[in-house]
């Protein structure tokens, strides 16, 4: 195990200092200070075969939501209020290449990165809720996201099924300040993006003024949890902007199923999702050490003539207190012209 943790330090030392252009001086500063740091990290796998109308099936062994992981953490007292810092960087361990297969080239350098920062930030834990600078995953992400198979081959936002782009489910912000709170049943979020350079190389993806937010309250009754969450871009309009806008709802059952539900106006298209209505219900039965995950999505979008139904049936099967395999298949058909798009898809994933 000190030999597994040894590895670890020194490979996320080392990407620090080549992504963050940090001296060895400073990054040997970073470990010796370090005594509080807790470094963490998992492994993914999968093969995934995906079929479109009558073409031959494409098959494929990768990790194209970048699922696996490695960062680090820490939380140093201050007395009244703490310092906590987060940074998680993905790859994928199959072909080397931390991006998607929507990546064309390795022409620019960060589509051959096999490590590409997937979070990170400073901030403050207050008695009043946290407030931190850094890139984050936003409230619209992290709050309603009830597809426990998001960041997997079996992504809903791959078929249409959530919305896809930085402003989505699918998306992290960069050069950002972010809050959080919670009071009694009541969490808020709210993220803004806080740089206004434009230059290509080291441009945000976010612009200066865009904001997400969220609220979600837990046990207006037991087991019910619903909420509201808003991605808004204000670039997207010369006037007021546009807004991605989702209403979400869970609710137990019974002690081994749970329902949940999501509603998505989409304005902001991108990701591969085009704009308009996006409605989700699933269920989640929990059966010994599986976990079976059942989601239909109704997409009624803008321009008709794509309006299509996702259907996905999963399951998580837990082989210890680390490690699970997730096998499933996830199938789209759309309304107009455009054939059907199915993928079968088995992923084993290790957390340390």
């Amino acid at each position: 195990m000190n030999k597994l943790y040894t590895a670890v330090m020194f490979l996320a030392v080392s990407s620090i200092a080549v992504a963050g252009g940090n001296s060895s001086h400073s990054a040997h500063s970073g470990m010796k200070a370090g005594s509080g740091v807790h470094f963490f990290g998992q492994l993914y796998v999968g093969f995934d075969k995906r079929s479109t109308g009558s073409g031959n099936s494409v098959d494929s062994i990768r990790d194209d939501g970048g699922k696996s992981r490695l960062g680090l953490k820490f939380k140093e007292n201050l007395g009244s209020m703490s310092l906590v810092g987060h940074a998680e960087w993905k790859f994928d361990i199959a072909d080397g290449n931390s991006t998607s297969d929507s990546s064309s080239s390795c022409n620019d350098a960060a589509d051959c990165r096999t490590f590409d920062l997937h979070i990170g930030n400073l901030g403050f834990m207050t008695p009043l809720g946290y407030i931190g600078i850094g890139s984050f995953e936003s409230p619209y992400k992290t709050m309603g996201m009830y597809d426990s198979n998001m960041d997997t081959a079996l992504a809903l936002n791959a078929h249409g099924g959530t919305s896809g782009g930085n402003f989505g489910i699918a998306g992290t912000w960069d050069s950002s300040i972010m809050y959080q709170g919670a009071m009694g049943p009541i969490e808020v979020g709210y993220i803004r993006g806080m740089s206004s350079e434009t230059a290509a190389a080291t441009a945000p993806n976010v612009k200066k003024s865009d904001y997400a937010l969220g609220v979600t309250v837990k046990h207006l009754m037991p087991g019910l949890e619903l909420g509201i969450a808003r991605s808004h871009d204000k670039s997207g309009d010369s006037n007021r902007g546009i807004s991605n806008d989702k209403v979400f709802a869970s609710y137990k059952i019974m002690p081994n199923l749970g329902a949940f539900y999501t509603e998505e106006e989409i304005e902001i298209a991108g990701g591969g999702t085009a704009a308009g209505d996006v409605t989700t219900v699933g269920l989640h039965y929990n059966m010994g050490n599986n976990m079976i995950q059942f989601v239909h999505v109704q997409g009624n979008m803008d321009a008709a003539t794509t309006d299509y139904d996702v259907v996905g049936l999963s399951n998580e099967m837990t082989l210890s207190k680390s490690s699970s395999l997730t096998i499933g298949v996830t199938r789209k058909g759309t309304e107009g012209t455009d054939n059907a798009k199915s993928t079968f898809a088995l992923g084993l994933l290790h957390k340390f």
